[in-house]
């Protein structure tokens, strides 16, 4: 199955691009990345190869856009142990 291309609102354009070069970090650039892709006109097969992802990550990178735009793919808290070291420790 085919996902039509998404049209990006006015001034969006600029903005994933600044996420794709300068994100904080490199799964939130390949998100943008991606998406900007699509726009162009690559498939979900092409971007999943592109990626080495699924293309129901893909998919989820997408929708994820369209419900939230850019501030939507960036990095989420992530599981597992909290620290033990407090930061000041850590630095020596």
């Amino acid at each position: 199955m085919k996902l039509a291309p998404i049209f990006l609102p006015a001034g969006a354009e600029p903005a994933l691009e600044q996420a794709a070069a300068t994100g904080a970090h490199a799964r939130e650039r390949k998100r943008a990345q991606a998406v900007l892709s699509h726009s162009r006109g690559l498939s979900l097969d092409q971007l999943a190869a592109a990626y080495a992802v699924g293309r129901d990550t893909v998919r989820a990178w997408l929708t994820r856009f369209g419900q939230g735009g850019v501030a939507a793919l960036a990095e989420g808290q992530r599981a597992g142990r909290p620290r033990k070291i407090d930061p000041a420790t850590q630095k020596k």
